[in-house]
């Protein structure tokens, strides 16, 4: 027995469970701690004619389980009140909306473990007692300074602060490629110049080209530190050879490209590079060979489509996720990144808006999409803020990521990389590129690619056919009639 109330002793279970998920009384309509029973139905102590032991003395309400004395809404205020009262200078209304946000959250629970337990919510507190303005400039010092772990909590505070408006908007491509270029060069610092330069004039400006998008953020600054990282590899393993890279031959790239794994062969990027820049010779690495895209039978993809719209018992989230990419074969990272304003009602009709073009949407779509854009956000230990993201975080003024989207397809069954590979294939087939390119907002060349995969090549048949005719006494197999190139989907 853990505890002795007016309804009874309660075990220990119990106990933890009644304080931890409160329940609402049905005599005031709160939620409270039901320790009391009346009429046979369990409600708080004070509806009983009891006295309630768990109540806040500030407020009333329930208090925490996990902090003794006060309720977790009023020990929240107290420690905020602990890291923004002790600004002792600086612009007074710098975190004015982040104190008020977090002070009104949905789950004050983990808000108020955020702030005792976070190493940003610590690196806040060091930060704001500082008595100046925060800058762009002062958190990337902090986060050079640091470990790779230390970085990581300084982005994660600068997301919060620009998501409350403490800091201004800008783009973080440049300022992290340029830190990850830092550390790379701590390990090779005779590399600087050449690095430097190749970053500075090639990587970045082709970078920043589409890291606008929130969704290509993520795969741009991958892409610039992948090809940092092996262009310092590849440089590194010249210098122990004895060799500059202008004296660097095709003999030596093949064999460093054939003794390490496929990854290697974005040196070409760096390689390119320098034989324009007279910095070495026109040296030839393939293109990274990319494995045949794994796509669905057609029967599989119609049928999970069909799930994706009728079944009721998926979450919406899924439902609308999954029939985006069965539908118009969206990578799951342009889905996670969809604004609120991408679906938007058009002479009367719900449109979804995925690059410029909108797209009007079979039935039951629009009424899903509507649907789940109009309903109440999860509660989070802070709110979107601002909420203009149609799959949203419970950071502030971040959307789900892709990995986590695509996760939660897969445990309901829906498998992300085959579905789009197989809707892109059937779009390529009845659409052509430069529309298709215009309608989902991918480059022409990638639209292309799935032309190329999706429409059957004759050439070999027809050779076949020519040899077959030529032939004494040969017949073709096949009528091929000119101008109606069968479909894949037919082949």
């Amino acid at each position: 027995m853990n505890a002795r109330w007016p309804l009874g002793p309660v075990c220990k279970p119990c106990y933890r469970a009644s304080r931890t998920r409160l329940a609402t009384c049905t005599g005031c309509n709160k939620p409270r701690v039901l320790i009391a029973r009346q009429n046979s139905v369990r409600v708080c102590g004070p509806c009983a004619g009891h006295s309630d032991p768990y109540a806040c003395p500030r407020c009333t309400n329930p208090r925490s389980y996990k902090v003794r004395g006060l309720c977790d809404r009023c020990t929240l205020h107290d420690h905020l009140a602990e890291v923004f009262d002790g600004q002792r200078a600086g612009p007074e209304d710098q975190y004015t909306k982040m104190r008020e946000a977090l002070a009104a959250c949905d789950q004050p629970t983990t808000a108020l473990s955020w702030l005792r337990t976070s190493r940003s919510a610590k690196l806040l507190a060091d930060v704001v007692t500082d008595g100046r303005a925060l800058t762009h400039e002062d958190l990337d010092a902090l986060a050079s300074a640091g470990s790779r772990g230390g970085a990581r909590a300084v982005d994660y505070l600068r997301g919060i602060l620009r998501a409350y408006q403490a800091l201004p908007e800008r783009d973080e491509l440049p300022a992290r490629v340029e830190r990850h270029l830092a550390r790379v060069l701590t390990r090779h610092p005779e590399h600087a110049l050449l690095l430097r330069t190749y970053v500075r004039w090639s990587l970045l400006p082709r970078a920043r080209r589409r890291s606008h998008r929130a969704y290509a953020f993520a795969n741009r600054l991958r892409w610039a530190q992948m090809r940092i990282n092996v262009a310092a590899h590849f440089l590194g393993a010249m210098q122990a050879a004895g060799l500059d890279l202008a004296e660097v031959t095709q003999h030596e790239v093949d064999q460093w490209l054939a003794a390490g794994r496929s990854t290697r062969y974005e040196v070409r990027d760096f390689l390119v590079w320098a034989a324009r820049r007279g910095h070495g010779r026109d040296l030839v690495v393939p293109l990274r060979p990319r494995p045949d895209p794994v796509t669905l039978d057609e029967d599989s993809h119609w049928e999970i489509l069909h799930q994706c719209l009728t079944d009721t018992a998926l979450p919406l989230d899924v439902r609308c996720s999954g029939a985006i990419l069965f539908l118009f074969g969206q990578e799951v990272t342009r889905i996670a990144a969809l604004p609120a304003d991408a679906v938007t009602a058009r002479d009367q009709e719900t449109v979804l808006v995925l690059h410029h073009v909108p797209i009007h949407l079979p039935a039951p779509l629009p009424r899903l999409l509507s649907e789940f854009a109009d309903q109440p956000r999860p509660p989070g230990w802070s709110t979107n803020y601002p909420n203009r993201w149609l799959f949203p975080a419970a950071e502030p003024g971040r959307h789900i990521t892709g990995s986590a989207l695509a996760r939660r397809l897969t445990d309901h069954g829906i498998p992300s990389r085959p579905a789009r590979a197989t809707a892109l294939a059937q779009l390529a087939q009845d659409m052509p590129p430069p529309v298709l390119s215009a309608l989902l907002g991918l480059h022409l060349s990638t639209v292309t690619r799935w032309r190329s995969r999706a429409v059957t090549d004759w050439t070999a048949y027809l050779e076949a056919r020519a040899f077959s005719r030529a032939a004494p006494g040969s017949e073709p197999s096949a009528r091929v009639v000119l101008g109606h190139e069968p479909s894949a989907r037919n082949s």
